[in-house]
């Protein structure tokens, strides 16, 4: 991976962890059960909120940087469609894995809790790919 691609993918991860977090925001404050990852990791910090959310906005990017290198040019469809492919992926092991081992249950515990959590996911994903490869 180039210089430029490294940028780049760091840069949409960013940008799409961006709007995932805002996305959670908004939805949190219209009652929508949205998890709140950032949070959440700071809770299992001692609840150092900064640290929560820059872990959250370094794992935004690190997973950037695993589709971009190992994902993207694998999956089919659109640039769109591959980063909500990704996202899917994602969310499955988020839910099914990490969840459960930080005492969340499974998928968060609840249908709404893990449809919720999918759409932040997707809208992750969709991000990613069009920012990254806008093709």
């Amino acid at each position: 991976m180039s210089g430029t691609s490294l940028a780049r993918a760091v840069l949409a991860g960013f940008i799409a962890t961006l709007a995932m977090t805002f996305l959670g925001f908004l939805a949190s404050q219209m009652g929508a059960p949205i998890f709140d990852w950032g949070r959440t990791l700071a809770t299992y910090l001692g609840g150092h909120m900064v640290m929560g959310y820059v872990l959250f906005f370094l794992g935004g990017v690190l997973l950037a940087v695993f589709y971009v290198t190992v994902l993207m040019d694998r999956l089919p469809g659109h640039s769109w469609e591959r980063g909500l492919f990704f996202a899917v992926m994602m969310w499955i092991v988020t839910g099914a894995i990490f969840a459960p081992v930080l005492n969340m249950g499974f998928f968060m515990g609840g249908v709404l809790m893990a449809m919720g959590t999918l759409v932040t996911y997707m809208v992750y994903g969709a991000t990613l790919g069009l920012l990254y490869d806008p093709k």
